[in-house]
């Protein structure tokens, strides 16, 4: 498979977006309920919160990474794009289902839109 030079750029310049959109999607689900909303996924708000800045500071700690071209870290970038392209299109499938407003709604576009440019960006 062909890496192509300007994609490596790219996509090390999408990726500290997605971090963000995953920041912003954090913060909008945290605000509206979602850990108290299903019983299966419920966790104490102290332990979500917490989960979440491990999380955040793990993707911000590859940035440097990404950055450099480390191709671990680019691939590690794209499958963390892909998980992202999920979870956004699941909240927005859940709001549709629902036909109302889900936790996570009004970030998942960003998720989707960050994680398809450097899923694509990155082709490793």
């Amino acid at each position: 498979m062909t890496l192509h030079h300007h994609h490596l750029t790219t996509g090390r310049h999408l990726y500290p977006g997605l971090v963000l959109a995953r920041f912003v999607q954090a913060f909008e689900v945290y605000v509206a309920g979602f850990q108290g909303r299903y019983p299966l996924l419920a966790l104490a708000p102290e332990f979500f919160v917490l989960f979440h800045l491990a999380l955040l500071l793990l993707l911000a700690a590859l940035i440097p990474s990404v950055a450099h071209g480390r191709r671990w870290a680019l691939r590690l970038a794209k499958l963390w794009a892909i998980v992202e392209i999920l979870n956004g299109a699941s909240h927005m499938m859940i709001a549709l289902i629902e036909w109302g407003y889900y936790p996570g709604m009004w970030t998942a576009p960003l998720l989707l839109i960050f994680g398809a440019a450097l899923a694509r960006s990155l082709r490793v």
